[in-house]
């Protein structure tokens, strides 16, 4: 099996830390409010990076945080709590720390949800933040202890002056990053590429969610909660981190280096990064009001599996246009699709006979794109060569496609 590693830049055989295992970490939603259909295509991919290494036969242990605290309005280290505001935003009216975690609850229920109607598997582990503030402040203190953080104004900041490789996978210019290039001057930080472990009550005088911890009262920093908890359930080495490709410069690039900065060795050996989707050829999102959630497609007459087809036409490392003229083809072909796995299954005669070598060759190549960088559209162009191939009778057509489906899920239940 072959994946594109962001760390190296480069399609790399994948080889396990541990054979017949796989350890793998995903980030997962900050839950303030309804995730999109863009959101969604990284889980697609995630998904289907699952469920072709369980194919290949790995172990896979799947772990993804639930950001409920932590994570501002700015990746960096400015704005408010994401979940302060969200609080603001639905009621108006929030006086307790189980008042925002309420509507943590509702979000994270609404993902799971809208995350299964697209046939996503859930992951082994769905872990809070919120339910691992013991843990990280262990993980900070140890942090401090070793002298890779400092504490300034009762916050607690990761120094990067003492991890040299800081910015590696990001390939970040740092002289020009410490000048302030990156992140608005905050005169608690030593280097201007310096980033919150801990934040103090001090700083947000109205933050709800607040622990009591060594430093004082305050909530944690949002790039500690995937190195504490990916650890926690995955170890203290990881044989993939996924994410989308927005994360590479400042989340991701603070999980390295608090992780190796925390472990002394490499944390992670195949960093995987999803490109962004576009909405008519404009960027998608919340922020520009153009974001469209499952719920939306529903409510127009589409199948969840036509969006997982548009998802699958793309490559995920390439940015992905959404409109609708392509959502009605992906809706055209999986109806077409369904119809014709019905014909073969209804068609199946006690004179089909299963060639094994005919069904492993075009099963063998169908896996083989996959495993291949997660070529999705030529895995799928083998999947449409077998609705057209005379060669292959119903009963290998019926076994060929629900095999291809353990992947793509495009059958209708």
């Amino acid at each position: 099996m072959k994946l594109f590693n962001t760390l190296t830049r480069q399609v790399e055989e994948f080889v396990p830390l541990q054979q017949g295992e796989v350890k793998l970490y995903c980030c997962g939603p900050t839950v303030y409010d309804y995730a999109h259909i863009g959101n969604f295509r990284t889980y697609i991919w995630q998904d289907i990076l699952r469920k072709t290494l369980e194919h290949a036969g790995y172990k896979v242990t799947h772990v993804m945080n639930i950001t409920d605290v932590g994570h501002l309005t700015s990746d960096g280290d400015e704005g408010e709590d994401k979940m302060m505001v969200a609080a603001k935003r639905v009621t108006g009216n929030v006086s307790t720390m189980q008042d925002v975690l309420d509507i943590a609850r509702f979000y994270e229920d609404a993902f799971l949800s809208h995350a299964a109607l697209l046939r996503i598997t859930k992951p082994h582990i769905v872990a809070r933040a919120s339910e691992h503030i013991t843990e990280i402040i262990d993980f900070v203190q140890t942090l401090k202890a070793k002298g890779f953080a400092y504490e300034a104004g009762n916050n607690i900041y990761f120094d990067t002056a003492k991890f040299p490789d800081y910015g590696k996978m990001a390939r970040l210019d740092i002289e020009n990053l410490r000048h302030g290039a990156r992140v608005a001057e905050d005169s608690l930080k030593r280097n201007a590429t310096d980033f919150v472990l801990w934040f103090t009550k001090s700083k947000f005088e109205n933050q709800l969610l607040v622990w009591d911890s060594p430093f004082g009262v305050g909530y944690p920093g949002w790039h500690i909660e995937c190195s504490v908890m990916a650890s926690k359930y995955l170890g203290a080495r990881i044989d993939i981190h996924c994410g989308g490709i927005d994360f590479i410069q400042v989340h991701h690039t603070n999980e390295i280096a608090q992780s190796e900065a925390y472990f002394g060795h490499k944390w992670v050996n195949f960093w995987i990064h999803g490109e962004f989707i576009n909405f008519n050829n404009v960027k998608f999102g919340k922020s520009l009001g153009n974001a469209v959630n499952s719920p939306d497609l529903l409510e127009k007459g589409y199948r969840p599996e036509a969006y997982r087809h548009l998802v699958l036409t793309s490559v995920y490392r390439k940015p992905m246009n959404f409109n609708f003229d392509a959502l009605d083809s992906s809706q055209s072909f999986v109806d077409k699709l369904n119809k014709k796995f019905q014909e073969f299954k209804n068609g199946q005669t006690d004179t089909d006979v299963i060639n094994p070598d005919r069904v492993t060759s075009v099963l063998a190549e169908f896996w083989g794109f996959l495993e291949n960088d997660l070529a999705t559209p030529r895995a799928l162009a083998v999947l449409n060569s077998v609705l057209k191939d005379k060669e292959f009778n119903n009963r290998e057509k019926v076994l060929i496609l629900q095999e291809m489906n353990d992947a793509f899920r495009l059958l209708y239940n």
